[in-house]
């Protein structure tokens, strides 16, 4: 394939991805609601001068923002109030780019790790999963996280994995990575659980200076806003006070692992006020794991199960309603199979595979290290939430990583490389955990059944 062939068909995808998103926005119009409409009340009380606030009417140290996931959407959101108003139009629009980015930039990153090995299959697989995944363009559609936080973590690894492609390596490029890293964790937290292997890569090769880089680039975004919190709380909050909740409802006799009410957590606030509320909800959460180990395991079990299963897809949301509810259902689960099944199809083609099917092994050094950087950059997602607790969207962080493999995958099937037994293991391990999850929840799977008729 020639190189403006290929440039087009990237272009097609990009620009379909973008016209996507764009209609899906403005078709349904989502107005904020729940954590949509808390978002979108801080940072329009950041635009009018009255801060990092949800309610003008409580003080600010017993406000509900701190206990909101962020503050780095929240400021993203009042960025574009202040340059273009209170107009929910322009954040579809906004989000709609950044969700093509995503998709551009993991076509890059694909280049960046295998290199000489790369074929175009790869790319253009990868960047389709991204701008077409009608999780993500669901979400884009909303006032939610999910978009720049995972657009920001795709810049990392690209910078990430251009870093280390190139033979002079600038401590100011490092520096990004710490700055974007800082960046993607203030909107997603679990996004900070990249900074291990990067940690990792800079320490094997003895690379002190850089690491210090990564390091200033954290500290620069994250100290003004440690400061405000220590000004108005009187203690170290490095994001958000959310974890308390998150611990407390994932990790007590009974859970589910899920996000779901628990009484003790209300209790706990009004009763002790947000920061040390938090505080005793964590030390509660942190005791469960530590006297009931075995407890702890078997919710953890239930977490990772709900993390990997196709009975989770995104469709549940207020704004669907009939067929476009079940349209999206569909579609969702048709995804997570495809995104799973050749994601981890096409891992295990990359290192363990036959030699046919297992290019990896024909590759250098570096090529082979910058595949199981991306690999542990991988597993860095699920790790970093299925101790707490799992809904459908937390798992989207890790969407970008199995697209890349995906890409892979797809491409060795392609190539009629395909090994049928392992395939079939993989998809048969998959779909037994998909009935785990299902058996486990009959009566919310009959529930949500019945609600697609009304």
């Amino acid at each position: 394939m020639n190189y403006k062939k290929e440039d087009l068909i990237l272009v097609i995808v990009l620009l379909g991805a973008l016209f996507v998103s764009l209609s899906y926005s403005f078709y349904f119009r989502i107005p904020p609601a729940v954590d949509a409409r808390a978002y979108n009340n801080i940072a329009w009380n950041i635009v009018t001068g009255n801060g990092y606030r949800e309610d003008v009417n409580v003080p600010i140290d017993e406000d509900n923002a701190i206990m909101r996931v962020g503050p780095g959407y929240e400021f993203f959101l009042a960025a574009i109030y202040y340059l273009f108003g209170h107009h929910y139009e322009a954040v579809w629009v906004i989000q709609a780019l950044l969700n093509v980015l995503s998709a551009g930039l993991i076509f890059l990153v694909t280049k960046e790790i295998f290199k000489v090995h790369w074929n175009y299959l790869i790319g253009v697989t990868a960047a389709i999963l991204i701008g077409f995944s009608p999780d993500l363009i669901t979400m884009q559609g909303m006032l939610m996280t999910e978009t720049l936080g995972v657009f920001l973590i795709v810049l990392t690894a690209y910078l990430f994995f251009r870093y280390f492609n190139q033979t002079e390596k600038s401590g100011w490029k490092i520096f990004s990575i710490g700055v974007t890293l800082a960046l993607a964790s203030t909107v997603r937290t679990p996004a900070l659980f990249l900074i291990f292997p990067i940690i990792w890569v800079l320490w094997k090769n003895k690379n002190w200076k850089h690491l210090l880089f990564v390091f200033l680039g954290l500290v620069l975004i994250f100290t003004p806003w440690i400061a405000r919190n220590y000004y108005v709380y009187r203690t170290f909050v490095p994001t958000n006070l959310a974890y308390g909740i998150d611990l407390g409802s994932g990790n007590h006799f009974g859970a589910s692992g899920e996000l779901e009410p628990y009484p003790v957590n209300d209790l706990y606030l009004e009763q002790y006020g947000l920061v040390e509320g938090s505080r005793r909800l964590t030390g509660e959460a942190l005791r469960f794991i530590v006297f009931n180990p075995l407890e702890f395991l078997k919710i953890t079990l239930y977490r990772t199960s709900i993390y990997f299963s196709f009975a989770r897809p995104t469709g549940f949301w207020f704004h669907l309603h009939g067929w476009s509810k079940a349209i999206t259902l569909v579609f969702s689960a048709i995804y997570s199979v495809i995104l799973f099944v050749f994601g981890f199809w096409g891992i295990w083609s990359l290192f363990a595979g036959s030699r046919e099917a297992r290019q990896i092994s024909y590759m250098n050094g570096r090529e082979k290290t910058l595949a199981k950087i991306f690999l542990a950059m991988l597993i860095m997602m699920p790790l970093a939430v299925v101790g707490i607790i799992v809904e459908t969207r937390y798992r989207m962080l890790v969407y970008p990583f199995l697209a890349v493999f995906a890409g892979y995958g797809l491409s060795v099937f392609w190539q009629k490389k395909l090994e049928w037994q392992p395939a079939l293991i993989i998809t048969f391990l998959l779909g037994a955990n998909t009935f785990f999850d299902v058996s486990r929840n009959l009566g919310r799977i009959f529930e949500r059944i019945q609600d697609l008729t009304k």
